[in-house]
């Protein structure tokens, strides 16, 4: 029984974000103008099923994928954009996924963050194993499950999720 008890304890532990990440929502900061960003993102979020519960949001920053081109990526009853770089085709990019957000989407990721507006994200190594990166990202208030991915590394990926803005 105390056995179980100090796994369960060091499960939780090991599904602790390495604290990356600001306690604040970065989407509650100031939101970025629709000329803040590529114009991909509009045409995408306004064919989007989804639109009327999954707010548009984008990085104001790209980091270490800076220089990178953004494409309409294809999402069912969602919206998404890739970013290509010249040797990697969706080298990252961000989408507001055609499903709803659930508690179940979240069991098995090795790293999470909790923002003080109560969103969620947990991440990791995409297919358990990686290289990729995934993020799930549940947003206070928004109706959809987003999906932040890199394939430029977690470092890159947490730099996204800093990043996030909502878009007006």
């Amino acid at each position: 029984m105390m056995r179980a008890a100090a796994l369960a304890l060091l499960l939780v532990a090991c599904r602790t974000a390495t604290a990356p990440l600001p306690d604040g929502a970065p989407w509650r900061g100031t939101p970025l103008s629709r000329a803040d960003v590529p114009p991909v993102y509009i045409t995408e979020w306004e064919k989007a099923e989804n639109r009327d519960g999954c707010a548009l949001i984008a990085p104001r920053s790209l980091g270490a994928g800076s220089g990178a081109t953004p494409r309409s990526a294809r999402f069912s009853g969602g919206w998404a954009v890739a970013y290509d770089l010249p040797a990697r085709r969706s080298a990252f990019g961000i989408a507001g996924a055609g499903v709803k957000p659930t508690d179940e989407s979240y069991a098995k990721w090795p790293y999470v963050q909790i923002w003080d507006d109560g969103s969620k994200a947990e991440y990791g190594p995409e297919g358990g194993s990686g290289p990729n990166q995934l993020a799930y990202l549940r947003i206070q208030g928004q109706d959809c499950l987003y999906n932040v991915w890199s394939h430029l590394g977690r470092e890159h990926l947490e730099h996204l999720l800093r990043e996030l803005r909502f878009v007006r």
